[in-house]
């Protein structure tokens, strides 16, 4: 950044920011230098570098005397401008900024850079295709000037006025001060410019990366208030720590989530205690903030839909029907639940997947919006986040009573088996109900948290078995994004119309879904390439006849006889448009492939309404079960129960007495240990008074308060605090060297037997993987035990055929001939095995063979392993080939009997090519 020095001294206080003597250009090059570095690490610190030039100019121009009042808002505002979904909405797509490029630059609709910008996702743009920035900067890097004029406040300026305009719907402004950046910029600032007004930077910046080199406490803030500008603001001093964030009525901020469990979770987590078993509500969580008369209502994403719901207790879709509900000593309160619609007739709740929304219900509808609450985080000035769950519950009804169909108070029981767990699930299941959601009673209120919350959710999809699967056809693909912009990504699901003839194959196909999880990237790779050679370019002007779709159009088309069969599971069938179905999948994902099914095998439209209309749109129609069992043909099933015995609890497990322990010292206030075993040296007894003689506590289990468990040696207890987690295990050492310097130390790698993965993220931005500091020195003493670490076992390991055949897909795909027979193990009948096991070597031309393949990476086997996949023969020796077709009808997993014919063309062509042409026959009897 400029030096401020050259500054003139003399300005005007309030027309001076650091935003405005900084130009866009900088923050460009920066972003294309962080982009090209490899590593986090070392991204990382390159913006831990731009922040400190940015605070430094900041301190420069205070002592030019200009008093500058901005902070780092408007540069952090554009390198996460996702986080700014709510305050800035451009209403901007590709396609738009394609039409102005055109327009700007005067080029011919015809032309190759137009044609580039309008369909930059096509395959033919190479290596740009897919990310509509770097298609711009390409047909813009000879049109525009090398630097442009503009400062970062200038494209802020210009990007708010995109976004007031786009709410005012004036698309003429819109358009003028689009053209004035784009008039104004380079190309590489332009890249930059696409990318943060489409909120996909692809700099390798991560929130998590950014927001801890601000500040420590930015991502818990930023949970809390979800407001980039207050953070900047309160938070632009990096030494000033925040002692406790509040939730203030009127101020968003990011709910307490629930973690996904399955069944055999439930009792662990809850530290086998009673826990609270709710249903899991179906609907759109919102919280509801009341000060006297004036109420908001904000999203999970902090959205505001006070004007949906009623600001006031004349207007909106609910507010006016629940404002008599609170108690006349009610002044403020700010409650947290669901949103759901209510029909009034047959007294039920809709689900998301029906065809409405609940913010745009009107009251001339047939349904009514209806407030579902389960938790409540202030009443009357008091906050209640820090007070366990039970407590909070309690104040929920001195707030309102509850009206039906309009505001309700979510309904808890408590319980304490895996077995009152399954009953639960079974009745969610029963009454078509999402899933249920199971509290640990004393948890606190922790805002954007969800790994070890206390809340956890279960649906039937959660549990194996329970989900209904569908067998569709694979009829069309979308090119992708990112990491998957050069392949098709997401697939086109159909369900066949019966033939008319019964018996035949049928030629009509039904638009019915469309699927984009469930695979890894290298099963990505092989679908696609499987697809690859009958693909076609979809065309509206002139579809496939075979067919029948209605909004959802693909890039690319295949006919049914080239593709495959998925299995495909879901939660539920949801109306809709979008298909021709007249429905389709929520949160469909790809199971397997499959292969046992030809393409004609698929689901039919007659099957699929009877799956519809049978299920009543949820998708899970069987019953959860305790472990072990196989079939659950009813959820009443009794269990066999077991008589609980009284069981005693060892000495060494038993908590020390401190009642005469004398505090010393508050070294370790407000810091909770458990202690597990202590070294010889020192019990867990004397550890345990230790910690509370410096101002510590101590408990037996760990729980959410839990600042870290001690141990000395790996035990049974500790592996299991290690498998959850969730703790950071300790070694003693550092308790003891604590104790001796008199003073609480910072962590070392070396202290560690188990990090948090909260840790795991802070350790990663001061050590490497073998605990050696990027910033402190070390002695001989600590580089000989980073060494010492360096290539033990476990750190470094041999990668086997298929690992490296992973690695040469991921990162490789198409590149990388020598890996040809990668997944190849060969036996060259150049080696004859006799029953006794004992071998004949003989001379055989094949020698030449197997080296070719070793070369291209198969792997030759000496023996006739189990695992061999492809046998090699020489024509002028066949003598063998009927103990090889005897020892296939023997063998579960099959091998091909090939000719050097087939390693050759193989070879030759570039690719594996099909065995069938090169397969060896038995000679005539």
């Amino acid at each position: 950044m400029s030096d401020a020095g050259d500054l003139p001294s003399t300005s005007t206080a309030d027309s001076v920011t650091v935003a405005s003597r900084i130009p866009f250009a900088e923050l460009a090059g920066f972003l294309e230098k962080v982009q090209k570095k490899h590593g986090t690490d070392g991204k990382r610190q390159m913006f831990r570098e731009f922040l400190e030039k940015w605070r430094e100019f900041h301190k420069q121009l205070h002592k030019n005397n200009l008093d500058t009042k901005d902070n780092f808002y408007p540069v952090l505002r554009l390198l996460l401008p996702q986080l700014e979904r709510e305050r800035v909405a451009y209403g901007i797509k590709e396609h738009t900024l394609a039409k102005l490029y055109i327009e700007i630059l005067g080029l011919a609709k015809e032309s190759t850079d137009a044609k580039k910008l309008l369909n930059y996702r096509a395959p033919t743009a190479k290596q740009e295709a897919g990310d509509f920035a770097s298609v711009a900067y390409f047909v813009l890097r000879n049109r525009c000037p090398e630097k442009g004029s503009l400062s970062i406040q200038d494209v802020n300026t210009c990007l708010d006025g995109i976004a007031a305009s786009n709410a005012a719907k004036k698309k003429d402004v819109v358009k003028k001060n689009l053209m004035h950046l784009l008039r104004n910029t380079s190309a590489l600032e332009q890249k930059w410019l696409v990318r943060m007004i489409m909120k996909d930077m692809k700099s390798g910046l991560s929130q998590v990366s950014i927001f801890h080199a601000f500040h420590p406490d930015a991502e818990d803030f930023f949970n809390v208030t979800n407001n980039l500008s207050k953070l900047c603001a309160d938070l632009r001093d990096p030494s000033v720590r925040m002692n406790e964030v509040g939730i203030s009525v009127f101020s968003a901020f990011s709910p307490m989530l629930g973690m996904r469990a399955n069944l055999n979770q439930v009792e662990k987590l809850m530290e086998h205690k009673p826990f609270y078993i709710e249903t899991k509500l179906d609907g759109e969580r919102m919280q509801l903030h009341k000060e006297g008369n004036d109420y908001k209502y904000f999203s999970r994403r902090s959205h505001d839909y006070s004007r949906s719901f009623g600001e006031t207790p004349d207007d909106g879709s609910l507010t006016p029907y629940i404002t008599n509900c609170f108690k006349r000593n009610v002044r403020n309160c700010i409650l947290d639940g669901e949103m759901l619609a209510y029909n009034p007739d047959t007294k039920t709740f809709m689900t998301k997947g029906e065809n409405f929304d609940i913010k745009t219900l009107k009251d001339d509808e047939d349904l009514q919006v209806c407030y579902c609450v389960f938790d409540i985080l202030l009443y009357n000035d008091k906050k209640l986040a820090n007070l366990p769950l039970h407590e909070r519950v309690e104040y929920i009804k001195e707030v309102f009573t509850p009206v039906e169909g309009r505001l309700h108070i979510v309904e808890r029981r408590e319980a304490s088996s895996k077995q009152e767990v399954v009953t639960a699930l079974n009745d969610a299941i029963d009454n078509r109900e999402e899933g249920i959601m199971i509290k640990n009673p004393n948890t606190t209120y922790l805002p954007d948290r969800r790994k070890g919350s206390g809340w956890l959710k279960i649906k039937p999809e959660y549990v194996d078995n329970l989900m209904d699967e569908l067998d569709l056809l694979v009829v069309g693909g979308f090119f992708g994004k990112g990491i998957r912009s050069q392949m098709v990504s997401h697939f086109l699901l159909a369900v066949a119309e019966p033939p008319e003839v019964p018996g035949e194959h049928p030629v009509k196909f039904i638009a019915f879904a469309k699927v984009g999880s469930g695979y890894t990237l290298k099963e990505l790779y092989d679908f696609n390439q499987r697809l690859l050679p009958h693909l076609k370019v979809f065309k509206k002007e002139n579809p496939p006849s075979f067919l029948q779709f209605t909004k959802e159009k693909p890039d690319m088309y295949v006919k049914p006889q080239h593709s495959f069969i998925l299995q495909v599971k879901a939660t539920e069938i949801n109306s809709s448009t979008s298909y021709p179905t007249g429905c389709t999948l929520r949160f469909p994902r790809v199971e397997k492939v499959r292969e046992d099914r030809e393409w004609h095998q698929c689901m039919t439209t007659d099957e699929l309404e009877n799956l519809r209309q049978a299920s009543e749109g949820k998708l899970a129609t069987k019953y959860a079960g305790l472990e072990g069992d196989e079939d659950v043909p009813s959820k009443k099933r009794k269990v066999a129960t077991r008589t609980a015995k009284p069981v005693g609890v060892a000495a060494r497990f038993m908590a020390a007495d401190v009642s005469e322990v004398t505090k010393v010292s508050e070294m370790f206030a407000e810091r909770e240990f458990c202690v597990i075993n202590g070294p010889p040296s020192h019990s867990k007894t004397e550890l345990e008074k230790k910690i509370v003689e410096y101002g510590g506590q101590v408990v037996q289990n760990p729980g959410y308060e839990t600042f870290c468990v001690l141990a000395d040696k790996v035990n049974l207890k500790v592996r299991n605090i290690i498998s959850c987690d969730i703790y950071d295990v300790v070694r003693t050492e550092w308790l003891l060297t604590c104790l001796e310097e008199k003073k609480c130390l910072p962590w070392l790698p070396s202290h560690m037997i188990h990090v948090s993965p909260e840790t795991k993220e802070q350790f990663s931005l001061l050590y490497d993987r073998h605990g050696d500091s990027y910033t402190e020195d070390v002695d001989a003493e600590k580089l000989k035990e980073i060494f010492d670490k360096v290539g033990q076992e476990g750190d470094y390991h041999m990668l086997d055929s298929e690992a490296i055949a992973e690695l040469e897909q991921k990162y490789f795909p198409g590149e990388s001939p020598l890996g040809l027979f990668r997944l190849c193990k060969v036996y060259m009948d150049s080696t004859l095995i006799i029953s006794d096991q004992s071998t004949h070597i003989k001379d055989c031309s094949l020698d030449l063979v197997a080296m070719e393949m070793r070369f291209y990476g198969a792997t030759v086997s000496p023996k006739m392993a189990d695992d061999i996949t492809h046998v090699v023969l020489d024509h002028s020796d066949k003598t063998r080939l009927p103990s090889y077709k005897k020892l296939l009808r023997q063998r579960r997993s099959k091998f091909h009997l090939v000719s050097p014919e087939w390693v050759h063309a193989c070879i030759e062509a570039g690719k594996m090519l099909s065995e069938r042409r090169f397969e060896l026959g038995l000679p005539a009897d």
